[in-house]
């Protein structure tokens, strides 16, 4: 009797124990055990950095390159010595005077007046214009023809009665003297004779009196 009621209570602890894991079991059934909702993390916008406009440099435009003024080079002065023969003829055409350079071997002034005068642009222009101009060399046996005859340019300046160098003679023609000019000239000073000569002012008043009318 006493195993029977040994055996009862076992029989009855394994159906308590049957039960209570049959009843543990129906409610975890019925209620699940919620897992940990561990929600994926909204992804963090990562801060939008835009691109940096590109500021356009400024625009330095290229200077328009400022056109330089033209100055047109001078023409260059023709000025030339002719021989006696084609001066008198150029003259004659052209209505021009006549202007004979006396010069000799050896001498500095000369060399000096055709070097500082004869070179000076104001000179050249107003003998190119107005004037037919020769070269005599006194101490040449060099022929020139005068009236149809060869004498030698000594001999020519013999006949002008030329007896220091420089000396600048003036003509209007073959025929016709107009006055001498001795020595050295500066070229302010031979301009003046120039005009004075090319004006014709020498036909109405003296060298003198153009000078003090002419006086700045």
């Amino acid at each position: 009797m006493f195993l029977n009621k040994k055996k009862k209570i076992v029989i009855f602890a394994i159906f308590i124990v049957a039960f209570f894991l049959v009843g543990i079991k129906l409610y975890f059934n019925f209620n699940p055990i919620q897992k940990e909702v561990t929600e994926e993390p909204i992804p963090i916008q990562k801060e939008v950095t835009e691109e940096p406009i590109p500021i356009q440099k400024e625009v330095t435009e290229e200077p328009i390159p400022i056109q330089k003024e033209v100055t047109e080079e001078p023409i260059p002065i023709v000025f030339n010595w002719l021989s006696y023969n084609e001066a008198l003829l150029k003259a004659e055409k052209e209505s021009k005077s006549i202007l004979v350079f006396f010069y000799s071997d050896g001498c500095s002034w000369c060399d000096k007046m055709e070097r500082e005068v004869y070179a000076n642009n104001e000179v050249k222009k107003i003998l190119a214009d107005k004037f037919v101009s020769v070269k005599i060399n006194a101490s040449s046996n060099n022929k020139v023809e005068v009236n149809g005859e060869e004498i030698t340019e000594k001999a020519f300046s013999l006949s002008y009665q030329v007896t220091g160098y420089p000396t600048t003679w003036f003509m209007e023609n073959k025929d016709k003297k107009i006055a001498p000019l001795p020595g050295y000239v500066q070229a302010d000073q031979f301009v003046t004779v120039l005009k004075y000569i090319s004006e014709d002012w020498y036909k109405k008043i003296t060298f003198q009196e153009y000078v003090e009318n002419n006086k700045s």
